[in-house]
Order: structure tokens, then sequence, then C-alpha cells
């Protein structure tokens, strides 16, 4: 599956590539989850956020969550936990799984030695792989990962509160960053 869309050119002047990203909906009959974890070193707070969409861009369910003293690459891995879990439990079994984290998606994909810091939760995510018909877990960048981030952040406000906390309608602070997702507004990198 192709995590995102892109198109590279050159410029005469720069040898760089420009790379135009934009966020897609994934193919018909699978569900897509972005999601993102957020930390910020004022008092040590780390959440997780994240969307849930069908293969039209429309939205299914969103979550947000404070989480207790973890790194963001932990808050990253939670995300993708959350969001799994309560898609696997909703019944859709079709998933691709996004996430801005490259380590994040790098752990869940390939595994980690049960003497790594995170194996419980990367074998938790990897366990729940196993439950669902497709899977595709990739990495994208952080421009059309916007709507999770936007939740990732209202996660931080939680705290105290450790629960999850479910949207079954799009909350207005995910709207615009959704109309522009929906919209292919392109983005260069």
């Amino acid at each position: 599956f192709t995590n995102m869309q892109e198109i590279f050119f050159f410029q005469e002047d720069n040898p760089r590539p420009i790379r135009l990203i934009w966020w897609t909906v994934p193919p018909q009959n699978f569900i897509k989850i972005n999601c993102d974890g957020a930390f910020t070193s004022h008092g040590n707070k780390a959440a997780a956020g994240g969307v849930v969409r069908n293969w039209e861009g429309r939205f299914i369910f969103a979550f947000a969550s404070a989480l207790e003293n973890c790194s963001i690459v932990e808050a990253e891995l939670w995300a993708i936990k959350i969001g799994m879990e309560e898609a696997i439990s909703r019944r859709f079994l079709n998933l691709i799984v996004e996430n801005d984290s490259y380590s994040a998606i790098e752990l869940v994909n390939r595994g980690v030695q049960k003497s790594h810091p995170y194996y419980a939760l990367v074998s938790s995510i990897i366990e729940m792989r196993s439950k669902v018909h497709q899977i595709c877990c990739n990495h994208v960048f952080r421009e059309t990962n916007s709507v999770a981030d936007s939740l990732a952040k209202y996660g931080l406000s939680l705290y105290p509160n450790l629960s999850v906390e479910l949207f079954e309608s799009p909350p207005s602070f995910i709207m615009i960053p959704m109309w522009r997702d929906n919209s292919g507004i392109i983005y260069s990198r």
C-alpha cells in the first residue's frame, strides 16, 4: 500500500528534490488509523491521539488520552495500540495505520527483543496484528498527520485523567485539519 501520495521534482538551481505530499484515503474496505503521540517537558506529560476514517475519508471515530510519564516514542506506540484496540473492538479487520514517528513504525514492523524497554508494548501491538485480516503500518510525514497531532495535543489537556476519551463525531478542533486532508491540500518537503 502507498502510505501517502508523493511527487518528486527537481529545480535547476536546487539539486535537492522537492517532494509533494498529501493525505490519501485508504483502499476500499479498509480503514485508516492516523495516530500520534505528544510530549511536553513542562511536567513531563505525554499523550496519545488518533482519528479513524474510511475509504471515502469519512470520520468513524477519534480518541485522545493523557499517558503516564513516558517518552515520546512510547507515546507514539500507545497511540498505535489504542487506535488498533478500538478499531478491532468495532470489528474493523482491514487496517492501515499511519504515524509520523519513523522509530515507532520500525519497532512495530520489525519487533524488538525481550530486553528492549518497550518490549511489552510492542509485543501487544504485534499480537493484535494477528486479529485482523490485513494490516499495513506506515510512516508518514507530520504534515499528513495533522488531525492525529491535534488529538494528541488535546490529550495533554486531559491530565490528571488517564482514561481514553472517545469521539463518535468530529470535535470542533479537528475540523480544519480534516478539511485540509479531505481537500487534498498538497505540502512540499
